[in-house]
Formats: structure tokens, sequence, C-alpha cells
């Protein structure tokens, strides 16, 4: 028996530097996803996660990797609209952001959203934005429709074809980028062209 200490101790404290590397690695990658990515997962999060689940209830887990990996494919699988390679933003951040040994609490995930940019850049415009409606039509379908039906026609979210607020364009903005209620906000996740090219469709409807 007391030939087996030397072994057991030796193994506790493998499994601790194990812990102790992995934790930070995980730490390493977070902190180059937040370089230039962790606003664009967080945006990606409140608009592509909250359409079905609270950002508290992503907050709340502690993951490993494949488990994160293993729920956004799962997600995938459900209808969320989320294209490979943010499927792998996704899985990088939560992964380094809410492995298991990350404390109970963190920021606040929109806390640095309102602040980023888009995930779609798009060249500096030398006039005044033009709505392509063709293009809008696209986007709409990939971001829009989970909540606001095919078509635009409503569904969780308000009905949007000849809505009144496209009249208001100020207000559709306002509320596109920064959200309204329970509608989060895009301006992390859209660019201004894509907002416009939306605006444009939506008015055709």
């Amino acid at each position: 028996m007391m030939n087996r200490a030397p072994v057991l101790i030796g193994a506790v404290v493998l499994g601790l530097a194990g812990l102790a590397a992995g934790t930070s690695a995980q730490e390493d990658d977070l902190a180059s996803v937040s370089a230039a990515l962790a606003p664009r997962a967080e945006g990606l999060i409140v608009a592509r996660c909250s359409v079905c689940h609270s950002s508290d209830l992503v907050s709340q887990q502690r993951l490993p990797k494949d488990r994160w990996l293993a729920t956004v494919d799962k997600m995938k699988h459900w209808g969320a609209e989320i294209s490979d390679d943010e499927a792998d933003l996704l899985v990088r951040y939560l992964s380094a952001r809410y492995h298991p040994a990350a404390p109970d609490h963190l920021p606040p995930l929109d806390s640095e959203v309102r602040t980023s940019e888009p995930l779609t850049q798009e060249p500096a415009s030398t006039g005044p934005l033009v709505g392509v409606a063709g293009r809008g039509a696209g986007i709409f379908e990939h971001n829009c429709q989970a909540c606001h039906g095919a078509g635009a026609t409503g569904g969780m979210g308000p009905k949007l074809a000849k809505n009144p607020i496209l009249k208001h364009e100020d207000l559709f903005w306002e509320t596109v980028l920064h959200g309204r209620g329970p509608m989060p906000a895009w301006g992390a996740v859209l660019s201004h062209q894509d907002i416009a090219d939306i605006h444009a469709w939506l008015l055709a409807r």
C-alpha cells in the first residue's frame, strides 16, 4: 500500500498539471480570439443563438471544446442559420470563454457588441448607400427569416412586409443596429450595405 502513495501523488500532480496546461491553453486561445474576433463571436451569439435561447443560458454553461462542438453542430442540424466559418468561430470562442475552469461570473456577452465591427466588411462608400433588393432577399433569408417568417410575413417576430416602420428609415436602422425589446442588435453581424439591401427588399414586398 505504501508503495502506491508516490504513484498516486504523481498521478494527481500530472492531472493538475494537465488541467493547468489545458486552462492556460484555453486562456491563450481566448486571448487570440479576443483580439480581433471576440466581438464578432459575441455578435453571432446575440444574433443567431438568441433566436431560441437567452444569452444567460449560453453564459451559464461550462463545457470542454468537444461538447461545444457537439452543441453547435446540433444547433446547425436543428436549423440554426450558421455558416461553417461562423460555427468554427463560435466553437473557438465558446470553448475558450466558457470552459470547465472558467469563473462563475464573466462580463456580459453584449459588452463589446455595440462597438464591434460587422462580420461582413464592405469597401468604404463614396456616396449614399443604395440598397439592392435582389441581394437583400438572400440576406433576409439567412439572418431574419427565422423570426420574421418566409417572405417577411411574420412569425415569432412581427410581419415586416408593408410594415409602417419601413417608411421611417431612421427608426428601421436604429432597430436593426441596436435592437429593440426582444430583438437583438445586429450591428455586429450585418454591414450597413447588408441593412440597406434588406430595407430595399422589404420595400419591394
